[in-house]
This record gives structure tokens, C-alpha cells and sequence, in this order.
């Protein structure tokens, strides 16, 4: 520890998010911001770039994350209006819902939790049944959502709008501090941030490194992500977002 601080080192892009304000701000805590990925704009087909040009055809749109609107739209065009005419729109998440309802799109559904899983319960096999349904996301999203919807009977389209990369311009002296800092707590926010962490340090024995560390996860996908390496998580909170991950941090700690 720092001076009797713990070092929590958060490894997902945005290190000035509101929901991160507890921890950051607490004087028994040093907060180091180590984004681990990069967001970009994907390079989309002919047919793809049609596809979301008239995206306001498909029954459904399920938008699993902020950056999967943020990439469709950049796509789509200006006229909001006729998307939501005729299309349901699904947002996984708040924080998803909320920039779509910015952009003066109705939301019509957002599931309980902010995962995959908990959506699939919420689209039942009545309601999607012979529907078409559109999922602008990531190259690394799963396709278990995708795959359990057309086993439900929806025709569905998977685009990949956006890329998550590791970022290109690492500071040495930033990379070199970590290294010799003795962290407590590492944040992980998705698959990405865990596996690209690894690949910038070159990690080969995962669960050597992370030994007698503590792991925090944003939720399942990233948990199982991480235990495939023999990694154990200890915080992992029972909403899937960023203040509810910081309230359980705090809570392990036994700083609220």
C-alpha cells in the first residue's frame, strides 16, 4: 500500500466516470486510471452499412452498450424519428438508455440487469417469434444473445460497429510506475480491459501474478473471462455497472 493507502488500479476507459467518485475521492484509497482499451469505429460493408441505414425495418434493435449507439448512429443519419416508428428499441444498461433518450429515441424496453442474460428473459419466444432483430456491438460481444434469439425463432442481423483495441499510445513512464507500484485491487470492466492488460505486460502465468491480489469484476461475462486464466475474482456486485461495482468495493473494504 501507498502510505497505508490501498492502490486500486481501474483498467476500463473512462477513469473520471461519476460512478467512480467514491473511491477516487477517498483519502484512504490511491485511484490509478490505467485504460487498458481504446474504443473505434469499425470498417462496415456495403450490405452492412445498408442494413443500418434502414434499420428502422427491423421489428426490433437491441443496443447492448453507450458505444454500440454511439457507432450505429454515426452510421445511421440524422432522422430519428422513423427509427422508432415501427422498430422496438431494446437498451441493456442505463447509461445506454439514457444517451439513447438524449437523442430524442423512445426506449421501449431495459431489462433489470444490465446483462445479455437478463434481456433473453425479457425477449420471450412469443414476442420475438418471426420478428427481425438488429445488434450493433463489438467484435469481442458474444453471440450467445444472438444465437438464443434465433432459437427462438427471430431473424437476426449481428453488426460489429465498433472495435475495442488496446490503445496505441501507452506512456512508458505510466506502464513502468504501474509495474513497480504493489497494487491492491485490480478493476477489470470487460473481457478487453482483462486480456489486454495481460498482453501489454506480457503476462504468461496469470494466476502467479495476480496472487495474493484482489480482483474486482463488473459482472459474470467479465468474471468468467477472468477465471478462465485461474483467476480469482472477489468483488463482483449484483448490478452489472460501475456504481454498483464502487459501492462494492467499499463495501469489501469496509470504507462506507
Amino acid at each position: 500500500m501507498n502510505l497505508g493507502k490501498i492502490n486500486i488500479l481501474f483498467t476500463g476507459l473512462s477513469g473520471n466516470d461519476s460512478a467512480l467518485q467514491p473511491l477516487i475521492n477517498f483519502d484512504k484509497i490511491n485511484f490509478i486510471h490505467f485504460p487498458t482499451i481504446e474504443i473505434g469505429k469499425s470498417e462496415l460493408s456495403i450490405s452492412e452499412k445498408n442494413k443500418i441505414k434502414f434499420a428502422d425495418s427491423y421489428d426490433f434493435i437491441i443496443f447492448t452498450s453507450h458505444n454500440a449507439v454511439k457507432y450505429f448512429l454515426q452510421n445511421y443519419g440524422d432522422d430519428y424519428f422513423t427509427l422508432t416508428r415501427k422498430t422496438k428499441i431494446v437498451a441493456i444498461g442505463d447509461k445506454t438508455a439514457s444517451l439513447l433518450i438524449s437523442k430524442n429515441i423512445d426506449v421501449d424496453f431495459i431489462p433489470k440487469r444490465s446483462s445479455s442474460r437478463s434481456l433473453n428473459e425479457l425477449l420471450t419466444e412469443k414476442m420475438v417469434s418471426t420478428k427481425s432483430v438488429l445488434i450493433p456491438c463489438s467484435r469481442l460481444s458474444k453471440v450467445d444473445l444472438s444465437t438464443s434469439l434465433e432459437e427462438k425463432g427471430a431473424m437476426v442481423d449481428f453488426i460489429v460497429v465498433y472495435e475495442n483495441k488496446i490503445p496505441k499510445n501507452i506512456s512508458n513512464d505510466l506502464k513502468l510506475s504501474i509495474s513497480k507500484t504493489d497494487i491492491d485491487l485490480y478493476i477489470f470492466t470487460s473481457p478487453s480491459t482483462f486480456y489486454n492488460f495481460i498482453s501489454i505486460y506480457e503476462i504468461n502465468d496469470s494466476p502467479n501474478y495476480f496472487a495474493n491480489k484482489t480482483i474486482a469484476s463488473i459482472g459474470p461475462v467479465t468474471t468468467k473471462a477472468i477465471e478462465k486464466h485461474n483467476v480469482k475474482v472477489s468483488i463482483e456486485p449484483h448490478e452489472y455497472n460501475l456504481s454498483s461495482l464502487t459501492k462494492s468495493i467499499l463495501e469489501y473494504y469496509k470504507l462506507n
